[in-house]
């Protein structure tokens, strides 16, 4: 998990202009393994064009928590 943190910490030093979909997919992927939502939901927050493989991604972070209503939540706001 220690290296998950580091990863959302130093994404954060990237200016969200410099960011591609590689990047956010693969830290919220890393907080989806280690159930870090409220750092994937910071995350998802500075995605600007939010597709649906973000989406997708989100929802797994909430579920995987057992968070059903949230995640049925973000489908119907999408």
């Amino acid at each position: 998990m220690k290296w998950v943190l580091k990863l959302v910490h130093n994404i954060k030093k990237i200016p969200i202009d410099e960011r591609n979909d590689i990047t956010h997919i693969c830290v919220l992927n890393g907080c989806y393994h280690s159930e870090l939502l409220n750092e994937a939901q910071i995350i998802f927050n500075e995605i600007h064009n939010k597709t649906e493989k973000f989406i997708t991604r989100m929802i797994d972070c909430l579920t995987r928590l057992f968070l059903f209503d949230e995640g049925q939540r973000l489908i119907e706001d999408f």
